[in-house]
């Protein structure tokens, strides 16, 4: 079971702590009816939706970590329902926020800075070379088959002194404390949906490569911040506990729209073998004994200016 090595988390550089009354406190997220959203708190209406995914406001709302100052064009790759290009086209409104994605499900009504097309982003860009101040990418994992060469477009298309931010989780989990073993339906699960992606050609896996591709594509000053996502609200610290109560919902949520196609078409699993696994996934993330969590890793870097 991976455990956490010398990686400083942005978000718990104190380190972790369990609270020992955490099954008291939020019984509701341990028992059979976890996956019932009632027993959140009402400002769960607060949090978006994407890709079937609910996503905790990290950094305090923030939608992003790169130092930028009034961008004037933006690229949004993969994306998804379209909220972050409408967030980001409402921030900044001398802006031009374009979101490309394969599927048309944006909203008809969105700032009159902000426009969405169809497009392909591992396809050739149609935009001009040095284009975009700020191209940003989310959880786009499992929909890219050639990383190196997706981030060097971004590179070409990144205006000089611009930047290229991506937001990844690691797609596995760890257990300071040796709660979560292998061996168990959970790791399974992994080890299967990790094997799936990559049999497939679109890795799972690549947060922690993201740094060093950024790198290669010629990017400068290149920073990577990591931070802790719990399972479940385990954690001590107030703020990790809330982030756990929802990735805790998202989680149970996340565990078929991920995996069943992976397994079956890929795998060659039976829907009804893949339906027990993830059943018992489950009821493995509701138990009150296990404290885990996954790592999500930012990373941004900046196109250098050119000379003379």
């Amino acid at each position: 079971m991976p455990q956490n090595q010398t990686l400083v988390f942005a978000n718990a550089a104190e380190g972790l702590s369990i609270d020992p009354t955490a099954g008291q406190q939020d019984e509701g997220f341990y028992s059979d009816a976890g996956t019932d959203t009632t027993s959140i708190a009402s400002n769960v209406k607060n949090y978006v939706y994407e890709n079937g995914r609910r996503y905790h406001a990290y950094n305090e709302g923030e939608l992003y970590l790169s130092p930028l100052y009034n961008p004037k064009t933006v690229l949004d790759l993969g994306t998804g329902t379209g909220i972050w290009a409408i967030d980001m086209a409402d921030k900044h409104h001398s802006a031009e926020v374009m979101g490309n994605d394969i599927s048309p499900i944006q909203p008809n009504w969105v700032p009159p800075n902000c426009q969405f097309v169809i497009d392909d982003f591992e396809e050739d860009w149609a935009h001009k070379p040095d284009y975009f101040e700020f191209i940003h990418g989310r959880t786009i994992a499992g929909a890219v088959r050639d990383w190196p060469k997706l981030i060097s477009q971004a590179y070409t298309h990144t205006k000089p002194g611009g930047y290229l931010e991506l937001q990844e989780g690691s797609v596995w989990t760890y257990s300071d404390d040796g709660s979560l073993k292998e061996g168990t339906p959970y790791m399974e699960f992994l080890h299967s949906m990790v094997q799936a992606s990559e049999q497939a050609g679109i890795p799972l896996r690549v947060a922690h490569k993201l740094k060093g591709w950024m790198e290669d594509a010629g990017f400068q000053d290149v920073v990577e911040k990591v931070y802790i996502c719990p399972y479940s609200p385990w954690p001590q610290d107030k703020t990790l506990k809330e982030v756990g109560r929802y990735q805790s919902i998202q989680l149970q949520g996340a565990v078929e729209s991920y995996s069943l196609a992976l397994f079956t078409r890929v795998l060659g699993w039976s829907e009804e073998k893949a339906k027990a696994n993830q059943n018992l996934v489950m009821k493995q993330i509701r138990s009150k004994d296990i404290h885990a969590y996954d790592k999500v890793y930012f990373v941004y870097g900046r196109k250098p200016e050119k000379r003379g």
